[in-house]
């Protein structure tokens, strides 16, 4: 009975420590065939804890339904546990002023450990040039 009762608790603890390990295996192909346009990025970093955690990938950018801007931002999960995060992008017009729409909601996502993922948004207007993404600690 005893050993019983040490073979469940091992079982559990086992089960506890490698139930914490969440990280992302992925496949694609080996050349890709995507061609996105990268943009030059500029990052300003005021948490330092955050942007240890969650890394920016890339940065790209097309033309869709003929004049709205859409941004694509990969971002990958820095640790070995889920992280939750929320994110909003802003835009602005070419005078600098901003360009709202529903695009600028705090949409929450969950990152397994060391996954990549992407998060984009469409402009709401055609006068939108620029933006901003913003992620914060999710709650």
């Amino acid at each position: 009975m005893k050993s019983l009762a040490l073979f469940a608790a091992s079982a559990a603890l086992l089960l506890a420590l490698t139930g914490c390990q969440t990280n992302v295996n992925t496949v694609s192909r080996a050349e890709p065939l995507a061609r996105p346009t990268l943009v030059n990025d500029k990052r300003i970093v005021t948490d330092r804890t955050l942007g240890d955690l969650i890394g920016v990938v890339s940065v790209n950018e097309t033309i869709v339904s003929g004049n709205l801007r859409k941004v694509q931002v990969t971002l990958e999960n820095l640790r070995d546990n889920n992280r939750e995060i929320r994110y909003r992008f802003e835009w602005v017009d070419q005078d600098g002023m901003g360009v709202g729409g529903v695009s600028e909601l705090w949409l929450p996502l969950v990152l397994a450990g060391r996954e990549t993922r992407s998060v984009s948004t469409v402009a709401t207007s055609p006068r939108a040039v620029d933006f901003t993404l913003k992620i914060v600690e999710g709650k």
